[in-house]
């Protein structure tokens, strides 16, 4: 509607409330009316039609249970490997680069460590002295059978037969030990990622071996051929990011609207029409105390890996509904100075400004805090007129 159409509109509306008045001074009717409560507009039926005035019944219901939020996409730390070095050594080779994918237990690179040698000295030693004792348990099963033969011709003693019985059993004792030394001392390869294999002697491997404890993409490569390392020194960053986090911050005053397991719709601004689905995983323990914000970890799929570790997103959480309030469409409500008020419907053609303290606005409608019930009537179209014709005649009074 133009400026010059609601203006005459305006005067039309006035003519007839005016209209209105003079009828109601008219000589015949000498009955006295009830006075208008203050800050009240009175029209006539036919004022009301003129001036397009609509009047609905205000309801309480759950609007806005939907939150967003600025969040940032990152890897899954459940589905990434931060891959260290396990011993003292320096680098040999690398054998991937960041963004090569890899299955799980890829070779990533090899370690040249004098812990290697130390263990294959210790592997070997402890393989010889099991050989020795070894031998020396045959020899002492053969010892006990010739003396329990002995025994039997009468040509030894039987305390010659509990000597060789006594050193069998130590011998037994010995080889036990060694088999341990043996176990140990493979374990020890083993746990440098070595493998022995049948023949140790014939072909050593004295390279560490580094690999990947899954299968992702090489996101970090941290050491190149000839870096020296040291045990805990980070070596690679491997993630699988089929499935990755989204950690947005939401305000404090509406964690009560968030759960854990309700949906999400992701947005990011390299696919601005998409929606991706994600689900709320995890509810942060603390505010950060200088934003009064908590973070909300929600888990994303990412099959196509289209959406990238580091990308900025918009998070719009369908969060838990709120208690229903009421609402009452934007126009119903008008400004008066410092007050903000509501037109109520009340009996012959009167509509009386109610103050009301507003909420928040979503999709066209805004919640009233205060100053209005369910089942009261308000002026939901025309509220604009009303007050105009309230503040006319205010200033007409004065």
């Amino acid at each position: 509607m133009t400026v010059a159409s609601a203006g005459v509109r305006l005067g039309l509306i006035l003519l007839a409330v005016a209209a209105g008045a003079a009828c109601s001074s008219a000589p015949q009717e000498e009955t006295a009316t009830p006075a208008a409560p203050q800050d009240a507009v009175t029209l006539s039926k036919a004022s009301q039609t003129l001036a397009g005035i609509t009047v609905q019944t205000v309801t309480a219901e759950a609007v806005g249970a939907a939150l967003e939020a600025v969040g940032t996409i990152a890897i899954d730390d459940t589905r990434t490997a931060r891959v260290g070095s396990l011993v003292e050594g320096i680098v040999d080779a690398t054998h991937v680069n960041v963004g090569d994918r890899v299955r799980r237990g890829a070779l990533l690179a090899g370690l040249h460590s004098h812990e290697v040698h130390d263990s294959w000295g210790d592997y070997r030693k402890s393989v010889a002295d099991r050989r020795r004792v070894e031998q020396e348990l045959a020899f002492a099963n053969e010892t006990l059978a010739r003396t329990e033969r002995l025994l039997t011709d009468k040509a030894a003693s039987a305390l010659e037969v509990e000597r060789a019985r006594s050193n069998r059993a130590s011998a037994t004792e010995q080889l036990a030990m060694a088999n341990a030394e043996v176990r140990r001392a493979t374990e020890s390869l083993e746990h440098l990622g070595i493998e022995i294999g049948n023949a140790p002697e014939a072909a050593v491997n004295e390279i560490v071996p580094v690999r990947t404890p899954q299968a992702g993409v090489v996101l970090e490569k941290l050491v190149t051929t000839g870096t020296t390392v040291t045990p805990g020194t980070a070596l690679f960053v491997v993630s699988d990011t089929s499935s990755l986090w989204v950690l947005a911050e939401i305000d404090e005053a509406a964690l009560a609207r968030v759960q854990v397991g309700a949906a999400v719709q992701v947005v990011v601004s390299a696919y601005p029409t998409e929606r991706f689905p994600a689900r709320v995983t995890f509810i942060g323990d603390t505010i950060n105390p200088a934003t009064r914000r908590v973070v909300v970890r929600c888990a994303l799929q990412n099959g196509d890996g289209r959406l990238k570790p580091g990308m900025f997103a918009r998070v719009q959480l369908e969060g838990v509904a709120p208690e229903p309030m009421v609402h009452v469409p934007v126009d119903a409500v008008q400004d008066l100075g410092d007050r903000r008020v509501v037109f109520v419907s009340g009996a012959d053609g009167q509509y009386v400004a109610r103050d009301v303290e507003t909420g928040r606005e979503r999709d066209g409608r805004v919640e009233i805090l205060r100053g209005l019930t369910a089942g009261e009537k308000v002026v939901t179209r025309g509220a604009f007129l009303l007050k105009s014709q309230m503040l006319a005649s205010s200033e007409g009074e004065s």
